[in-house]
């Protein structure tokens, strides 16, 4: 590396010095320790200074942006419209741009220019890093008692910077950001000038460190500060996301591959979201939050979650919960939904009510060789209400069940509860609200790895508290209807190796979790699952020793969307993304499986 240290230009008896520090960074720090020892006042300049980027090029955020939103030519558009933001600048007298100002000349639909707006802000405090050279000669700096400042010509706001040293712990001290005092650095100095009469020392005890040889030295030597030259290597970008060349055909390998980076990702995004939402206790949704809890307690301490706990349960299971006397009339449309085609006898067995005698459903004119259809929905909606005091000894049994459960797991008044879902509609959440309402009120946050976009799901974001690490708010709504489109795929990456839980019996041992267990008697659903859940352990594994050793192998936490995006390239591939052993699984939705009909995995890909 290389450091310059200059005498500003008013500083006639100070030596210009140049020292090559190619010695390594103890070199580095030594030096900027000593300037800063002797200055009376300090000025850091920010980008490439105090932080750097983990990308190779501030552009790179606009290609980032343009893959998420689904716009190829995003980074034409982006740079196009600062040109744009800079002609009007100069035509309206001002001296610094805004990323407001940016995007009010991106020709785009509104709506999606606040989208894209809001996302550049965030990625932007998500590739930035402190420099530990640097930050130390910061630290430094204030334990001498010297004044500190921080300079940067951007068009981002003062917000961005304060809510930049706050993620990274670094002391706030005032600002003097370009876009807020509509003056720079690089044209004329005057930012320099904002700076020495704040901080009224004589210029030439005033050090302004920076990297840029013309708006960092050379403007500030016209203004007769001291400088320092600071340069620093070039970072490895390892945000760039690798495609999976070839389709994994076996379990072990799809898990390893694809599986364990969504999982990795999911888990990097739901870090931050539990700490800015004050998390409790973390609920892994069983069957979905299977390989996630596995992932946790087999690496204590690599993510900082609250509690965890795998939690047994099912829509299905919360739904009869919540049924009693009262209600029963208003969800006979839930039981029998997803219904045609099955037998009428399976719509009890898919929820743990045992049927009557086949002589009298048949009586019912819902024999075994009844296959349901619209035609006879009156006829099971009427057959059910007469059966509703079976259906109801099974409810009451969930509930008893449920409210054990949950003092098991110590969850009382107050408690911030994650829900942990793979996705999409936010089903399951607005049923175990719905069942634990009445029995203790505790706040739901429900983390998704992804979120549809549908009117359903926008209507249950209204009403329950739901975010995905993929979602409208995130990427192109054509980015979340390829991932919806290709669930099935990603619930096996997610699904457990047992069978979907369906109900809960308390007992003196404590709570029992009720199996269905139907369509799974050779156990390949179950081994698949546990093969793929292998992969991805496998995966997480690798990925914690690579952070904790600084591997350039790693993928990083604060970009989960990158770590997962791989996935979203191979769906978006022609032809059926996955082959070989998964995708002749079938029967992996028991809710709508029926003896009458196999269905196969790859078939319900979109």
């Amino acid at each position: 590396m290389t450091v310059v240290m200059q005498g500003g230009a008013a500083a006639a008896t100070t030596m210009a010095t140049t020292v090559d520090m190619r010695g390594g960074d103890e070199g580095m720090a030594a030096a900027l320790h000593h300037a800063v020892a002797t200055a009376d006042a300090v000025s850091f300049d920010f980008f490439d200074t105090l932080f750097y980027r983990i990308v190779d090029s501030p552009d790179d955020v606009f290609d980032i942006i343009g893959r998420r939103f689904d716009l190829p030519d995003f980074r034409a558009q982006r740079k196009a419209a600062q040109a744009e933001a800079f002609a009007r600048m100069h035509k309206a007298g001002r001296n610094e741009i805004s990323l407001t100002g940016i995007y009010e000349c991106l020709p785009l639909d509104q709506a999606l220019v606040r989208s894209l707006q809001a996302a550049e802000y965030a990625l932007e405090l998500d590739v930035i890093r402190p420099d530990p050279t640097v930050l130390g000669a910061l630290h430094h700096a204030l334990n001498l008692g010297k004044p500190v400042v921080i300079t940067s010509d951007m068009y981002l706001t003062e917000p961005f910077f304060k809510d930049a040293l706050e993620r990274y712990g670094v002391p706030s001290v005032p600002l003097f950001i370009s876009s807020a005092c509509d003056a720079t650095k690089r044209d004329f100095g005057d930012l320099f000038d904002l700076v020495a009469d704040y901080l009224q020392v004589p210029r030439a005890r005033l050090l302004h460190i920076g990297d840029n040889p013309h708006g960092d030295i050379a403007q500030a030597n016209a203004k007769g500060l001291a400088t320092f030259l600071y340069r620093r290597e070039t970072v490895t970008s390892p945000v760039a996301p690798k495609p999976c060349d070839e389709v994994p055909v076996d379990p072990r390998e799809l898990g390893y591959n694809l599986g364990g980076r969504c999982a990795v990702a999911f888990l990097d995004w739901m870090e931050r979201q539990v700490r800015e939402d004050g998390i409790d206790h973390v609920l892994f949704l069983a069957r979905d939050g299977y390989v996630m809890d596995r992932i946790v307690r087999e690496n204590l301490g690599a993510w900082d979650l609250p509690r965890c706990s795998y939690f047994g349960g099912s829509r299905t299971a919360f739904t009869l919960a919540a049924i009693n006397d009262q209600n029963f009339p208003t969800y006979l449309p839930y039981l029998l939904s997803g219904s045609d085609g099955l037998s009428p006898y399976e719509v009890l067995e898919r929820i743990g009510v045992p049927a009557p005698a086949a002589e009298v459903m048949k009586q019912y004119g819902l024999g075994d060789d009844v296959m349901l259809s619209p035609a006879l929905h009156a006829r099971m909606h009427a057959f059910l209400h007469e059966y509703r005091f079976e259906i109801m000894a099974v409810c009451r049994r969930n509930r008893r069940g449920l409210f054990n459960y949950l003092k098991e797991l110590k969850l009382q008044r107050g408690t911030r509860v994650a829900l942990v879902d793979v996705g999409w509609h936010g089903t399951t959440q607005e049923a175990f609200e719905t069942a634990v309402r009445p029995m203790v009120d505790v706040s739901v946050q429900g983390y998704y790895f992804c979120l549809a976009d549908s009117p359903d799901t926008a209507r249950r974001r209204r009403r329950h508290a739901m975010r995905g690490l993929f979602s409208t708010d995130s990427v192109a709504d054509s980015v979340v209807r390829r991932l919806y489109d290709n669930r099935v795929l990603i619930e096996l990456f997610f699904t457990a190796p047992h069978n979907s839980i369906i109900g809960l019996e308390p007992g003196s041992a404590g709570v029992r979790w009720l199996e269905d267990g139907r369509f799974d008697p050779k156990g390949e659903l179950s081994a698949a699952a546990a093969a793929v859940a292998e992969g991805m352990q496998a995966y997480a594994r690798d990925q914690v020793a690579a952070r904790a050793s600084g591997s350039a192998a790693t993928t990083d936490k604060t970009l989960p969307l990158e770590t997962a995006w791989p996935l979203v390239d191979l769906l978006g591939r022609p032809g059926k993304p996955v082959a070989g052993a998964v995708a002749a699984l079938k029967n992996f939705d028991s809710w709508g499986a029926t003896r009458n009909k196999d269905m196969l995995l790859k078939d319900a890909l979109g």
